[in-house]
């Protein structure tokens, strides 16, 4: 992790294709339960804490009718002294009584995911064209291997976190919990 009050950060989104963000919708009984999963999903597919997971928006609006919420996570996971895995999403959706399941309405998951890579820049030295050559060819010649590395462990995490929502989906929807 780098504390450094000016940066070089790369920034590289894990999923290659178009639109970067993976999303999942549900309807059915019980919505209000994937946060829950969510959180769970989180700490066990990219194997970071409860310190790890930052809730940045919490909205929670109770009507008379209906519910709505909103909440959104960041995750940031170390893999080496300069560069993390940065992971951001959350559920957003409406539930309503129900007769049948007590509770029912809709669910939207979102998740993406990106490697970053900072190089601090906070003394003359880390300013300097000599020192600047030298990171270009650490990174290009030497990091870009285990750049790849953590590149594909995150797709990975990102294939695996979204395998086991759409499982945990089916079975709320199947059972109602």
């Amino acid at each position: 992790m780098v504390f450094a009050r000016t940066k070089i950060m790369i920034h590289e989104y894990c999923m290659e294709e178009k639109p970067v963000e993976l999303v999942l919708n549900y309807s059915g009984p019980n919505p209000q339960l994937v946060i829950s999963k969510y959180i769970e999903l989180l700490k066990l597919v990219f194997k970071v804490s409860d310190s790890d997971i930052q809730e940045k928006i919490f909205n929670w609006e109770r009507g008379e009718k209906e519910e709505r919420f909103d909440i959104e996570f960041e995750v940031r996971k170390d893999m080496d002294k300069n560069t993390h895995i940065w992971v951001q999403g959350g559920v957003r959706g409406v539930v309503r009584p129900s007769e049948k399941y007590g509770k029912e309405g809709n669910a939207r998951v979102r998740i993406r995911g990106a490697v970053r890579v900072e190089y601090p820049q906070d003394t003359f030295w880390q300013r300097s064209l000599i020192y600047e050559f030298f990171r270009v060819l650490y990174h290009k010649y030497i990091y870009a291997d285990r750049f790849e590395k953590y590149m594909e462990e995150c797709r990975e995490m990102m294939r695996l976190f979204i395998d086991e929502m759409k499982a945990y989906l089916n079975l709320l929807r199947k059972t109602g919990l």
